[in-house]
């Protein structure tokens, strides 16, 4: 509360809290990439990033929506809700690391807009597993954003508390576009069931602690009020029921009335406070004024009134104490009307009362009134800062089990790599078809003339070399760039210029080996598997499978990156086949319905170059669910046979 707009109104509370939720956002970051490298030394940095900071925002949404409902059920936890919209904007700010990373790793540097992939990735309404995933995230990061950015009092005021209130309960609508978000992407491609429990744990205890506290006040709503007499007054109790400077809550009129006792004094006024409807029936009165117990705004007893320079009003209620019996008007009073405090027969008034203090210093005051603490003091009773210092260390050592915990159970990274910031030069000679590619020739063994190693060719980006090569088919050339391999099979990105025609230098003819096309089986194959882009799966991103690397996969082939079905041979090794039209001809845009899912798929496997082409129409494609999705290739003695034959990366 201030009279005045700053960015932030720093105090010694919000400095530790602060430093405690700087602490473990730290912790959890360090310990889920710490062990994430232990344990998966072959991911990608990318990677880590964004699920790092991913799973940290979606863990402390959880701790944003379980601070009011414990708040509800035990006040200790008081302190944690006076600072929560700076563990709000946290949130947010984390989020958008997560968000703007994922956005530029798997949408950006193609042909489409990067929000325009995000929100047209793969819309599939048949089957909720492949449900897009991006656009439930995109909605709930809208939903943060507009949270963080009226956070400041600035707009509470300038909006109303009850149309702020209204904006910032979108967090419910946000934690269950998470959830979902988490539900059809992550969950989808990760096996671990702890994973899946985690997920599940958190929604039932966000869910239980807020039905828990709902249980709680319902309980207070359905107290019913004594009886009235003949003034309209409602009966709420003998005066000894108020504890002394606290007070007791009775719904009257269908509003819940706070009845405050105070130096000998009643009053009774709304209990909902007019800076976020905290409960004032669970403050007190501190220097003379009622105090909310979530952010310390405080108010008159008499009219309502928050005092200068600060003009918050609460509606007021006419009482009189008769024989020690409390009586209530139940009609209220327009907010900020002065009513005259009822007098308590026989007990002492003190008419010095002290002055409000002002919250914006660090002074020792007395805010501790009937164990009320108020974040704008500068000193906590001592219990209750033993209890912030055990729940403390507790949240910090929660943040580095969780981020450890959470690293531990993912599924294992294919061992690719990718030669980020080497340049190499290889010799070769261009093959345009059926993907762009450099053939290198080495001399051969086991009677062989030579043995050749297949280099598939990329721009930077999610983009292919076609343009690159165009008109160098079996030329000699000289190429420079960044190698990606996995399993023998091996990519290079090309440098900006990175290729030089040999021929043109030399003035001559320079034969390309020959390797006429070997068919690996006369029938066709069925065989089952997932269609991937080549670049990302042989190591520019780890892992480069799955539903949520589907949208990159896919903006990746359509933007000319060779694609490429992955399977499992006999013996459960990779299998990684070239994928084209039955003609030979680039498939492209008609994977894109494809990419990323169980497929089962009917089409010729040969050798060319050393590298194996599967020749198949997408008319043949065939979805696969259930156990067929899990039982892997059909016919994988033949492809294994053929995988073993020469060739392969050099």
């Amino acid at each position: 509360m201030s009279a005045g707009y700053r960015a932030v109104q720093w105090n010694a509370q919000k400095r530790r809290y602060d430093l405690v939720l700087g602490a473990g956002i730290a912790l959890y970051l360090a310990a889920f990439v710490g062990t994430s490298a232990a344990l998966h030394p072959d991911a990608t940095a990318e990677t880590l990033v964004i699920r790092g900071f991913g799973t940290c925002a979606f863990a402390l949404l959880h701790v944003v929506l379980c601070i009011g409902p414990l708040c509800r059920l035990d006040p200790r936890f008081l302190p944690l809700l006076y600072n929560r919209r700076h563990l709000g904007v946290a949130t947010f700010a984390v989020a958008l690391v997560h968000g703007a990373f994922a956005l530029v790793q798997f949408h950006a540097l193609g042909d489409l807009d990067p929000i325009a992939s995000a929100l047209a990735s793969h819309p599939r309404l048949d089957d909720i597993a492949q449900l897009a995933f991006e656009p439930f995230g995109m909605a709930a990061l809208g939903i943060l954003f507009a949270m963080a950015a009226t956070s400041h009092d600035y707009w509470l005021a300038n909006l109303s508390p009850r149309v702020w209130k209204s904006l910032h309960m979108g967090v419910y609508a946000a934690y269950a576009l998470l959830v979902a978000h988490v539900a059809l992407g992550a969950l989808q491609s990760e096996t671990s069931p702890v994973l899946a429990g985690l997920v599940a744990l958190g929604v039932a205890v966000v869910a239980a602690l807020h039905l828990a506290a709902a249980r709680r006040e319902r309980a207070v709503d359905g107290a019913r009020g004594g009886r009235e007499r003949g003034d309209g007054r409602v009966r709420v109790g003998h005066v000894d029921d108020i504890p002394e400077g606290r007070a007791r809550v009775v719904p009257i009129g269908g509003e819940r009335v706070a009845i405050f006792r105070y130096d000998g004094l009643v009053s009774a006024v709304s209990n909902v406070c007019a800076h976020q409807n905290g409960p004032l029936g669970e403050g007190a009165v501190i220097d003379g004024c009622i105090t909310c117990p979530w952010h310390g705004f405080q108010y008159d007893p008499a009219s309502g009134r928050a005092p200068a320079p600060f003009d918050e009003r609460i509606a007021t209620y006419g009482v009189v104490v008769e024989d020690g019996v409390v009586w209530v008007d139940p009609r209220p009073n327009p907010p900020g009307t002065r009513v005259e405090p009822a007098r308590i027969a026989g007990a002492r008034i003190d008419g010095a009362r002290a002055h409000r203090v002002d919250r914006d210093d660090d002074r020792e005051v007395d805010a501790t009134s009937g164990g009320l603490y108020v974040g704008w003091a500068a000193r906590a009773p001592e219990a209750l800062r033993a209890h912030l210092r055990r729940t403390s260390a507790a949240l910090l050592a929660l943040a580095a089990a969780l981020g450890a915990t959470l690293a531990s159970q993912q599924g294992a990274f294919v061992p690719s790599s990718f030669e980020f910031g080497t340049e190499r030069a290889l010799t070769g000679w261009i093959r345009e078809a059926p993907v762009p590619a450099l053939v290198v020739a080495a001399p051969g063994g086991h009677g062989l003339p030579f043995s050749l190693s297949t280099y598939l060719l990329v721009a930077r980006g999610k983009h292919g070399a076609a343009d690159a090569v165009r008109g160098l088919d079996g030329r000699r050339v000289r190429v420079r760039g960044t190698l990606a391999h996995l399993d023998g099979s091996t990519l290079l990105e090309l440098s900006d210029g990175g290729i030089a025609d040999l021929e043109a230098e030399a003035g001559a003819l320079a034969r390309s080996p020959a390797n006429a096309p070997l068919p690996v089986s006369a029938d066709e194959l069925v065989l089952r598997g997932e269609i991937v882009d080549s670049k990302c799966h042989f190591g520019v991103m780890n892992p480069g499978t799955g539903k949520v690397h589907r949208a990159c996969a896919t903006r990746c082939i359509e933007g000319g990156i060779p694609a490429v079905f992955l399977l499992r041979d006999a013996a459960g090794a990779r299998v990684h086949l070239l994928l084209t039209g039955s003609d030979g001809r680039s498939l492209a845009r008609e994977l894109a319905p494809w990419i990323a899912e169980p497929i089962e798929v009917r089409g010729r496997v040969e050798r060319a170059d050393g590298v194996l082409v599967l020749r198949a129409e997408p008319s043949s494609f065939r979805r696969l669910a259930g156990r067929d999705a899990e039982r892997g290739g059909a016919v994988e003695a033949e492809v294994g046979v053929a995988t073993a034959a020469p060739g392969g990366a050099g």
